[in-house]
Formats: C-alpha cells, sequence, structure tokens
C-alpha cells in the first residue's frame, strides 16, 4: 500500500531548480561572523575562500567563466552546473563558518550551527532533485585540501566495474559527469587510460565470454583517433564520436566486470553440484564437523 512516504514523484528539473535557487536565496542563516545572511549570500561569501575557486570573488564571478547562467539557465547542463557548485560550496560552508567561529575571541555556542544545519538540508535537497528528475547523484572525489564533489548519471554497470577493477575508480566513476558530457578530449583521455590497463590482459580476456566484444573495442580503439593521431585513423564527426566514445565506454565496462561475473558463475555451479550430489555435500559436511572436532 502506497503512503506519503512511498510514492514515487518524477520532478520537472526547471521547475524543481528555481524552487531549490529561490530557497537559497530566501532563507536566512546568522552565521558564526554574528552576521545574518541569505543562504546564498553565505555562499557567495564562503566561494572566496574555497580552495578551487580559480580567481572567482563570487558565484556570478565562477559560473561566467564557464559560460553558466545560474539565474535564468536555458539547457539542462547549465543547471547542472550550477547545482554542482551550490552542492561544493554548501558542503564547504559549514568548514568556513566554524573556521570563522574558531577566529572569534570567545566561542559560545555550544550547538550546531546554523550554517551546517541548513547547508545538511539543502543537500539532501539537492540528492533529491538530482535522483528524481534526472537519474543522477552526487560523486565524492577525496583531496587534501578539501573533497569536491561531481553531479554524475547513476550506471549500476559501471558501480559493478568499480567493485571488479578498483584502481581505476576515479576513471569509471567520473567518465558520466556532467561536465564530461560534451568533452570529447576528456573521455579520449579516460578511454586511453582503460585501454592502458585493459590491454596487459587482453589475452585473458579472449578466453571470457566478451573476447568478441574486447577484441573490438582494442581495434576501434586502435582506429578511431583515441590513441593514434595518423592519416589511416577514421575520422567522427564530433556528435557522432561523442556517441561511439559512450559505446565504446559501456563496452570497455562490460569487459571489465567479466572476470568477476564469471567468478559469480562458477559459485552458483557449484552450489547447484552440491544440490545434485546430497551424498557429496553429507560428506563435506562430515569433513567439516570432523575437522572441528579435532
Amino acid at each position: 500500500m502506497n503512503s506519503i512516504f512511498t510514492i514515487e514523484r518524477r520532478k520537472d528539473f526547471p521547475e524543481t531548480y528555481s524552487r531549490f535557487l529561490w530557497d537559497l536565496q530566501s532563507f536566512k542563516i546568522t552565521a558564526s561572523t554574528g552576521f545574518r545572511y541569505t543562504i546564498f549570500d553565505y555562499l557567495n561569501y564562503c566561494i572566496r575562500y574555497w580552495p578551487y575557486r580559480y580567481g572567482a570573488v563570487s558565484i556570478s564571478d565562477y559560473l561566467d567563466k564557464i559560460n553558466v547562467d545560474f539565474s535564468d539557465p536555458q539547457e539542462d547542463k547549465d543547471r547542472l552546473l550550477a547545482l554542482e557548485l551550490f552542492i561544493n560550496l554548501l558542503f564547504y560552508a559549514p568548514r568556513q563558518d566554524q573556521s570563522d567561529d574558531v577566529d572569534r575571541m570567545f566561542n559560545i555556542t555550544p550547538r550546531r550551527h546554523e550554517a551546517q544545519i541548513e547547508s545538511e538540508r539543502l543537500i539532501e535537497n539537492a540528492k533529491y532533485i538530482l535522483e528524481q528528475c534526472c537519474n543522477m547523484k552526487i560523486r565524492e572525489e577525496n583531496h587534501e585540501e578539501c573533497p569536491k564533489y561531481y553531479v554524475t548519471k547513476r550506471n549500476p554497470h559501471v558501480d559493478v566495474a568499480v567493485n571488479a577493477v578498483p584502481e581505476l575508480m576515479d576513471v569509471l566513476l567520473g567518465y558520466f559527469d556532467v561536465r564530461n558530457q560534451d568533452n570529447l578530449a576528456q573521455k579520449k583521455v579516460m578511454l586511453e587510460t582503460i585501454y592502458n590497463y585493459m590491454e596487459p590482459h587482453r589475452k585473458a580476456y579472449k578466453a571470457f565470454s566478451c573476447s568478441a566484444v574486447s577484441e573490438e573495442f582494442f581495434t576501434a580503439i586502435n582506429t578511431l583517433g583515441i590513441r593514434h593521431n595518423t592519416k589511416s585513423q577514421v575520422r567522427l564527426p564530433e556528435k557522432k564520436a561523442n556517441d561511439i566514445y559512450d559505446k565504446l565506454f559501456m563496452m570497455a565496462v562490460y569487459v571489465l566486470q567479466t572476470e568477476e561475473v564469471n567468478l559469480f558463475k562458477k559459485q552458483l555451479k557449484e552450489l547447484r553440484e552440491i544440490k545434485n550430489n546430497p551424498t557429496e555435500a553429507t560428506s563435506c559436511s562430515e569433513q567439516e564437523t570432523h575437522t572441528v572436532s579435532d
């Protein structure tokens, strides 16, 4: 039976983005400095100290550098990039607020600060908007100064591949980040990184069920101008190249998880064999009991 908590709500992204922005620009908090700000104005203050501001002095300044109009975006990609910046600043804001509090002569605030409470609320709202409107999520990437947060597509196949090949985690999880959506140069770099990891295992892949897919992946990478830049390479129009790169990435994801899937297949086969040979299962059980008693 459905309830107010279980009914799925698919939302209109431009509308929910506008409401999120209105919340940022309307709700007020009192910061540790004693000043009262709208949350948006407080984030505007925080960006001046955010380690990844690239010289920007305001939210508008930062987004102008990447040609994004956060106040009246015309495309979903611009909304996602603006939302990504807001998310990063919301994660950073409590840290800046705490730093300001420590710098004060007297700290008489024994409770969680408003900046932290409201930042957590808005981050949860952003997660919900991304999931319900765009089938996307927030990806955290740890760095020495402070984490970076990326808006990226949800993809269970990629998650399985990451479990199988954790050393490629950053590349696999980052491929579908919103900022890479049309970035052919970055996609080429990521595909080449995956190729370099897979190439030493090429002979092993030939023994798997994915052999035809893996060989097509290697051949395509070597002939479509991804690893090489010679006259013999096939030249693809930009839009076609973007589509082909995404398909090649998903082919690689399939190959990378095959070894782990084969292990699952082996385990299932062993379970079936035990069921079909109860005498063998009993013998194994007795052997384990004998070992324990010894």
